[in-house]
Order: structure tokens, then sequence, then C-alpha cells
């Protein structure tokens, strides 16, 4: 079977725990995909750079900057190839805007992998971060390494074990099962395909209290739902699916309670206008933040 691939597995770095974990989860992705992997560390130029008022002969020097991140990204580096002989692994440190200089790094990536946003209340509520920003704009897969399911170790039974992903029938939805079909694959771990439907709204007049479903729209869903893994379980037949139509009053909750205890949850996204993917509306952005596990936004 033929994976989908590309040059490289992305990585960002910023030094903190959080990104060092998702560093090392790219270097297993990238083993499991036969290809480098590319660690960038990008420092933001410093405010106060930038807001000083320098005299015209004071030089503004980022070499020690430059240095420190180079010298992490060096221990970094040497902690993926000890844990994956054979990986090879690049480094690029970087000044700039992290999110510009991360999408243009993986622009011809298989993969862009990054630690969570920020967890502060603005961030929840605008997605300002540099997570956020390459969720809604760069075109390799995004990944975001969240949640405490998988710990950072590399003993055998820590990996990929079970992948959920969500569909409903749209293109972006068929790209993402592909995408976690293929990753289902090179893991050998199952697949939970998840359909929700929205539960329609009761009928006030008695006798008939309670939420009604209408058998015919059900019926069409179970049959978007086969329509949408139909060619990836032609392609990977060895992997093992479990298709899941369920009604609910709104489909993040559905894919956040299904990826309680998954070890990755792919969601496709089509990439709407800047505000309205600014506000946490749409159901990628949603289990970016909350997912228990690490999250793939397929574009």
């Amino acid at each position: 079977m033929t994976t989908l691939h590309d040059d490289r597995v992305v990585a960002g770095f910023d030094a903190s725990a959080q990104s060092r974990k998702a560093v090392r989860w790219a270097a297993r992705e990238a083993t499991t995909r036969g290809q480098p992997l590319e660690i960038v560390h990008v420092i933001p130029i410093p405010l106060e750079e930038l807001t000083r008022i320098h005299l015209p002969s004071e030089a503004v020097s980022f070499e020690p900057l430059r240095s420190a991140a180079q010298r992490v990204l060096a221990d970094i580096a040497a902690e993926c190839r000890h844990e994956h002989p054979g990986l090879k692994v690049r480094t690029r440190a970087r000044i700039g805007d992290p999110a510009n200089i991360l999408r243009d790094a993986a622009a011809h990536a298989c993969v862009l992998v990054l630690g969570p946003p920020r967890t502060s209340r603005a961030h929840h509520l605008l997605l300002g971060s540099t997570a956020g920003e390459l969720v809604r704009s760069a075109h390799a897969p995004v990944i975001i390494v969240r949640g405490q399911r998988w710990t950072g170790s590399t003993e055998p039974g820590s990996g990929i074990e079970r992948v959920v992903v969500g569909v409903d029938g749209s293109s972006s939805s068929a790209r993402a099962a592909e995408f976690a079909y293929d990753v289902a694959f090179r893991h050998d771990a199952e697949l939970t395909a998840l359909l929700a439907i929205a539960e329609q709204q009761p009928d006030p007049m008695p006798p008939n209290r309670g939420w009604r479903l209408d058998s015919d729209a059900i019926d069409a869903q179970r049959r978007v739902l086969a329509e949408s893994l139909a060619g990836c379980s032609e392609r990977y037949p060895d992997v093992v699916a479990h298709p899941e139509l369920i009604t609910t009053e709104g489909p993040t909750d559905a894919l956040l309670t299904a990826a309680v205890d998954a070890d990755l949850l792919v969601v496709g996204t089509r990439g709407r206008g800047t505000l309205r993917s600014t506000l946490l509306g749409s159901v990628s952005h949603a289990v970016a933040h909350y997912a228990a596990c690490p999250v793939a936004v397929i574009r």
C-alpha cells in the first residue's frame, strides 16, 4: 500500500514542554512515513525592540537569541535521533512572525505538527495564537499535539491505537477520511468514522412529546456515511473501521466525546472567511482547543 506523502514532516518548536512533546510526536510520525523531520524554532521579534527609539549608531543584535535557539534545537534534534535511529533531522532557527514562517516552512510538507494553543480565555475565544492561525491558513494538514493520552513514551503500546475521524459527506471530510485511514494503516490502529446528525426540534403538541427523528433522514445519512468511506475502505482493506451514526445536539460535543479514549482525532475544515473562522464557531477550531487527544485538521 502506498501511503500519502510529501517531502518532510515539519514541527514548530518554541522550547516549551508542550512543543517539545509535539516535536517528539512529529519524530515518531516522520519515522512511520519514512521521511525526514524538520524542526523550526521561530524567535518572535521582541516587543521592546519594536518600540524602543534607537540612536542612529545603535545596532540591534539578535545573535544571542539565535545562538540560544540553535542550542535548544541541537538538544531536541539529538533526542529525536536517539529515540528514532536512522531518522534524518534538520533544524532551522528563524526570527520573525511565527505563523508566517511556519506556514512557509510547511508549504511542501506532508504535515505540520504544533503544540496546543495558549489556554487564556482570549485565545480560546479568538483563536489568536500561532496554532489557531495556522489551523485556519496552512495548506498542509495541521496536527495539534494536545491532551494527556500520549505521554511522550516510545515504548510498544504507547503509539496510535485508535483514530477517530468526523465525516459529513463534504469534500473536506473526504480528505479527512483519507488522512485518517492512512494514519490507521501505518500505525495498525483501529478507526472510528463518526457522522453526527442534529436532533430535530420536539413537537410541542401532545401526545408527541420528546425528540422526533425522521427515519428517512437517518437512512439518508447512513448512505452518506457509507459513501464517505467506500473509497478509503477499498484502498486500505487491512484497516479495521467502525462507522458510527449518532444523533446529537451538536457535532462538536459528539467528536469530543468520541475522542476521550482516542489517540488521534481527524477533522476537515472548509477554510471559511477570516471573521467566521476567527471566532470559535467551527467544529475544527473547537476540537483543536478542547479535545483530549492530538487533533489533525485537514483543509
